[in-house]
């Protein structure tokens, strides 16, 4: 373990120790040996290095150790704050996080026929609230599950139709100095019933915030899911997001991951198709600030018979930008006749921009239809000789062709005010 690696794991350590003093004599409990065992876990391996081959891109314990070795863990923001700005104006019910803080002010709308919405605003509560058996093989995911003492679980019915979004909002506040919030969301959706949940990530404030959020989803039977997330994070934040799917027989889970801006964010995503005849359509579109990196990290697991999976993640890197995707999908012996496709798709708008991808198929089954595959490259100079010749500026030009390009991941959002919002703030990137 190196020196630097050591330095922020004792400051975590020191996290984690505050965190039992406040447990009230249960920690012994059955729950709080499990995220015990989480945390002796990531003391015994370390935060990974580029020595790690899933993080090879992704030098977050270098990033951590730099920049948080003096953060506040969930400090206490004024009553009056207020939402950012870029904070979309959406319908529905409003679940609101401030520094990993639920704040009941800004919340509302929290009861809807048919969903039951719990918030943990401890430890205890989120252990009692949201059971884990084992810790992921993740390492911040495992540190998610040491150091979480908030989050939500959100229950929707069986056989209800949920009308209007169920919006968790995750905001870091840093005009106090450095945050580092942890935060666990847990969402269960019953057998034929149907549900919308979005999650947005801001930031406000000029100093650096790093966010670890974990989020664990059961889709019911017949079940209907659309699953929508937004990081709009400041230059200087970290990030890291951990969301695990369960598919049931007949379900349906569409999800779209958009993400602007962060100096350093890393998504992982991971779908188990556990039954028949399930459904899954994962988009994703990332477009790092002038010296950022964004890191996708997904996993389709296909493991019954009769099942579609697809799959599109789209980049645009500019300037001195990184992007990563790394899409894996597994197709096991018993899931014959399964249809999966993935595909990559990126723009380098500069020599200094990078793109790292790797897609890959492991498939031990033989009755399947499986491709992917992945394509990097510069603006298409015949499209823009067309437009110029249309009287077209060549900066507008190019607009109109990276709106297009990034047009096809947002266009996957089914709601119309998120996705115009959406659009709207692809915009404001594209005029910087």
């Amino acid at each position: 373990m190196s020196e630097q690696n050591s330095t922020i794991l004792n400051v975590l350590q020191q996290q984690f120790a505050d965190l039992e003093a406040k447990m009230n004599g249960t920690t012994n409990s059955e729950a709080h040996l499990v995220r015990k065992s989480a945390f002796e876990a990531v003391k015994t391996n370390g935060l990974p290095s580029r020595k790690n081959e899933e993080y090879r891109y992704t030098p977050l314990a270098k990033q951590l150790e730099q920049e948080f070795a003096d953060f506040t863990v969930n400090p206490e923001i004024d009553a009056e704050t207020t939402c950012p700005k870029q904070l979309p104006d959406l319908s529905g019910s409003f679940i609101v996080f401030v520094n990993g803080v639920f704040n009941n002010e800004l919340s509302h709308k929290l009861k809807q026929i048919g969903v039951k919405i719990t918030i943990s605003t401890s430890q205890q509560e989120l252990m009692k609230n949201s059971p884990v058996s084992e810790p992921s093989a993740d390492v911040f995911s495992g540190l998610n599950l040491a150091l979480a003492s908030s989050g939500s679980k959100i229950i929707i019915e069986k056989g209800a139709v949920i009308e209007n979004p169920i919006n968790i909002i995750h905001i870091s506040n840093t005009e106090k100095g450095k945050v580092m919030t942890t935060s666990r969301h847990e969402v269960i959706l019953g057998e034929n019933a149907q549900a919308m949940i979005t999650e947005v990530f801001v930031s406000t404030g000029g100093n650096a915030s790093f966010t670890n959020s974990a989020m664990e989803v059961s889709v019911g039977s017949h079940g209907i899911l659309n699953h929508y997330k937004v990081g709009l994070d400041n230059d200087s934040d970290l990030r890291i997001d951990n969301s695990c799917f369960t598919q049931h027989s007949n379900s349906v889970l569409n999800t779209v991951n958009v993400n602007f801006g962060g100096k350093l964010v890393r998504n992982n995503l991971n779908i188990a198709l556990e039954g028949e005849y399930c459904e899954t359509n994962l988009d994703g579109l990332y477009i790092p600030t002038a010296e950022g990196n964004i890191d996708n990290h997904t996993v389709v697991d296909h493991k019954m018979p009769n099942s579609n999976s697809n799959e599109l993640y789209k980049g645009i890197m500019g300037d001195h930008a990184t992007g990563v995707f790394n899409g894996k999908v597994f197709v096991r012996a018993d899931a014959q006749k399964t249809n999966a496709f993935h595909s990559n798709k990126n723009i380098l708008l500069a020599d200094t921009a990078t793109i790292n991808t790797k897609p890959q198929l492991e498939i031990w089954a033989d009755d399947v239809k499986c491709t992917h595959g992945c394509t990097t490259g510069q603006m298409d100079k015949e499209q823009l000789f067309y437009l110029r010749t249309r009287g077209i500026d060549k900066e507008s030009a190019q607009k109109l062709l990276l709106k297009a390009f990034a047009e096809e991941v947002i266009e996957k959002i089914k709601d119309d005010t998120l996705r115009a919002r959406v659009s709207a703030i692809l915009d404001d990137n594209l005029n910087r």
